[in-house]
C-alpha cells in the first residue's frame, strides 16, 4: 500500500464505505483494484493516488464526511472536531440578513471578551482559495486602543495640510479637516473596535478572501447584536501612509485589504428599509 501523506485511517473503525473517495474534490483517493478472491476482503483501506500529496488542498473534507470517524488528517482527529449542530431557520437568517445595516453610531464602551473570543474564533472557519488560510485579522479590543488610533490619524492629517506633505492618494481628505477639528471622527465613526484584515498578495484569492471574511464576520456580529461598518477611508488612510500603516503591526508580506468597525449600537432602527432591487437573470439553454 502506498503511504497516506497527511491522512491516517484507523482500520478498525473504517468501514471501506468509499464515502472519502467519492467526495474528494481532488480525486486522490482511491480503493486499490482487488481480485475476486479478495472481493470481499475487508482488508483494503483507501489510497493515495501517485502525486495526491501534491495535488491535496488540504480541505479535510475526508475528516469532515466520514460517518464512522476513521479517518484523521494531519493529526487533527475526529473526536476533537466540532459536532455538527442545529442551523437556524431560515425566516431568521432572512431577518439577519435583511435587518443589517452598516452602523456609524456606537456606545462607548467594550465588548464583551467572552463575545470577542467567538468572533474570533469563528474566523478560523471562513472559506478560503484553495484553503489558503493565511488571512491575518488585527484587533483592536479595547475602546483606549481605538481613541489612540483615533487622535494620531486626525492629528497626521492635520500635519501634513498644514505642512503641504499630504499624499495626492489621499488629498481628498483634506475636506475633512475641518470637521476633525471640531471633534467628529470622521474615520472611525466613535466605534469602540475595529478589525484590520490583511493578507499574502500571493495567495490564491488574495484579492477576494479578506472581503468573504468581513462579511462573513459582520452577520456573526449582528447575531451577538453588534454593529459593524465597512471602513473604506480608514483602509485608504492606513495604505496611503506609511507612518500610520506600520502602527497597525502587520508583518512584511502582508498586505491590508479592509478595516472593519465594530461595536454596541448607540442607534435602534424600527424598520427595515426599501432598496431598489438588483438584476436577476435566468438563462436559458
Amino acid at each position: 500500500m502506498k503511504p497516506l501523506p497527511f491522512i491516517e485511517i484507523n482500520p478498525r473503525l473504517c468501514a471501506r464505505c468509499g464515502t472519502c473517495v467519492h467526495d474528494c474534490l481532488a480525486g486522490i483517493l482511491f480503493f486499490p483494484e482487488r481480485s475476486s478472491s479478495e472481493a470481499d476482503s475487508v482488508s483494503s483501506l483507501p489510497e493515495f493516488c501517485e502525486g495526491g500529496a501534491e495535488r491535496c488542498f488540504q480541505c479535510q473534507h475526508c475528516l469532515a464526511v466520514c460517518p464512522t470517524g476513521a479517518l484523521s488528517f494531519a493529526g487533527k482527529r475526529p473526536e476533537d472536531s466540532f459536532p455538527i449542530g442545529k442551523l437556524p431557520e431560515p425566516e431568521l437568517v432572512r431577518n439577519l440578513l435583511r435587518q443589517r445595516r452598516s452602523i456609524r453610531d456606537y456606545r462607548r464602551e467594550n465588548v464583551s471578551a467572552e463575545i470577542m473570543r467567538e468572533l474570533r474564533n469563528v474566523m478560523d472557519f471562513v472559506p478560503t482559495g484553495c484553503n489558503d488560510h493565511r488571512l491575518r485579522f488585527t484587533w483592536s479590543s479595547d475602546v483606549k486602543v481605538t481613541d489612540s488610533f483615533r487622535e494620531r490619524v486626525s492629528s497626521w492629517l492635520q500635519e501634513r495640510e498644514l505642512t503641504g506633505t499630504l499624499p495626492a492618494s489621499l488629498a481628498r481628505f483634506a475636506a475633512f479637516i475641518p470637521a476633525l477639528k471640531s471633534g467628529k471622527d470622521i474615520f472611525f465613526r466613535n466605534a469602540p473596535h475595529f478589525v484590520a484584515i490583511s493578507v499574502p498578495p500571493e495567495a490564491k484569492d488574495a484579492h477576494i478572501d479578506p472581503f468573504i471574511a468581513a462579511s462573513q464576520l459582520e452577520i456573526l456580529a449582528s447575531a451577538f447584536g453588534l454593529g459593524t461598518c465597512w471602513a473604506g477611508m480608514a483602509t485608504d488612510l492606513f495604505n496611503g501612509s506609511d507612518e500610520l500603516y506600520e502602527k497597525l503591526n502587520i508583518p512584511d508580506g502582508f498586505v491590508l485589504k479592509i478595516v472593519l468597525l465594530f461595536g454596541i449600537p448607540a442607534v435602534h432602527y424600527a424598520r427595515v428599509p426599501q432598496p431598489e432591487p438588483c438584476v436577476h437573470q435566468e438563462l436559458e439553454t
